[in-house]
């Protein structure tokens, strides 16, 4: 059923690919996908996350795509599964495949509109952009496939996409998004800082499901937010679920010293894990990356998640409830199959699907609903 209230992160390697279902809506946030091989090129035992999208878009529409920022792993395969081109020229039976999804609407920051450079994995969904771009101040702009909306925080707060279903943009600032543009012959300038941070709350009757979304953003970024936004306002940067920046990596919550070429050489940022700290109820971590291992290649940072593992316990423990409420898409304790993290979205809160939920916090048990209180790596 179209828009069931359901939240995924799909299992998509080092990368976003993240669904939010509701009020009949469909939101995806980012994309990495390659075709039978949505984990690693060397690995096929990897799920396929393509029918899941189309089946939550039943009628060939996908209502917003949410590009964070233009770095491979968040559009990489965008038209494997999205139409991209005029809507007039979707094809509803292709000979050799599914029909693709028409994106009513695209949401990105003034960067990802115009990036200083482009990927052969970013260059479509760009490209898809730009389209769109040309389109504005036409009537063709404001048809479902032609729509576009760039966005920073001074041109976007809030708003909702139906009752009950609303968002409110934390980042980009114009000065996090006008980065400079790397001198000829050197490396790129990160596009990190210019990732759309967004808390998504979506209502159930008289619950609440709150998630915050932040692409890769970058520790400066969240300092930021720390002073400028938690300080005054706590529950802008409330959570229930809370998706781990830039693949549960050390460089979006502190910083690294001697290159960071091991995990040890690394700095908290206080500031910046206050503005992750404000968990509502018994939350969870969700981390889309490969399965975290202490000494393995960053990101996911082992030192990263042991932040996060902190944030869950609430001054408590670091018990087996805690820990069972750190999800990573490319596998858990001792175990690296991927696998999707769901949940289904409650009058209490989001509560883990079934089909990723340990034994130990089952639907039903202790912990398996949250409550409504309380690159580099």
């Amino acid at each position: 059923m179209r828009g069931d209230f359901k939240a995924t992160v799909f299992a998509a390697g080092c990368g976003d690919a993240i669904m939010l279902e509701a009020h009949s809506k469909v939101v995806m946030t980012d994309i990495h996908y390659r075709r039978g091989q949505a984990q690693d090129t060397g690995n096929d035992d990897v799920p396929d996350f393509a029918p899941d999208i189309r089946k939550a878009c039943g009628d060939h529409h996908l209502d917003v795509f949410v590009s964070t920022h233009p770095d491979k792993d968040h559009v990489g395969g965008f038209c494997e599964i999205f139409h991209c081109g005029h809507p007039d020229d979707w094809d509803p039976d292709p000979e050799d495949d599914e029909p693709k999804i028409i994106v009513d609407e695209i949401w990105c920051s003034p960067y990802g509109a115009n990036p200083h450079y482009v990927t052969d994995q970013a260059k479509p969904l760009v490209d898809e952009i730009k389209r769109r771009q040309r389109l504005q101040g036409t009537a063709e702009a404001s048809r479902a496939g032609n729509r576009l909306v760039v966005m920073d925080t001074t041109t976007h707060v809030s708003g909702e996409l139906a009752t009950g279903f609303s968002w409110r943009l934390l980042a980009p600032t114009p000065a996090e998004w006008d980065i400079a543009k790397a001198p000829e012959g050197c490396p790129p300038t990160s596009s990190n800082p210019t990732s759309l941070v967004i808390q998504w709350t979506i209502k159930r009757n008289w619950g609440i499901n709150q998630f915050l979304i932040l692409g890769d953003t970058s520790v400066e970024v969240l300092e930021r937010l720390e002073k400028e936004v938690h300080a005054k306002n706590p529950d802008h940067l409330a959570w229930h679920v809370l998706v781990a920046p830039h693949h549960c990596s050390r460089r979006s919550i502190g910083r690294v010293w001697n290159g960071g070429c091991v995990d040890e050489e690394f700095e908290e940022s206080s500031e910046a894990l206050k503005a992750l700290g404000e968990q509502q109820g018994k939350g969870f971590v969700v981390a889309s990356t490969r399965r975290v291992v202490r000494g393995g290649n960053t990101p996911p940072s082992w030192h990263a998640k042991q932040r996060y593992l902190r944030i869950l316990a609430n001054g408590g423990t670091i018990d087996d409830e805690v820990k069972a409420r750190f999800r990573c898409t490319g596998g858990n304790d001792a175990t690296d199959k991927p696998a999707h993290v769901q949940f289904n979205l409650t009058v209490l809160g989001p509560s883990l699907a079934a089909s990723g939920a340990p034994a130990k916090i089952g639907l039903g048990g202790s912990g398996a609903a949250v409550g409504g209180g309380g690159s580099y790596g």
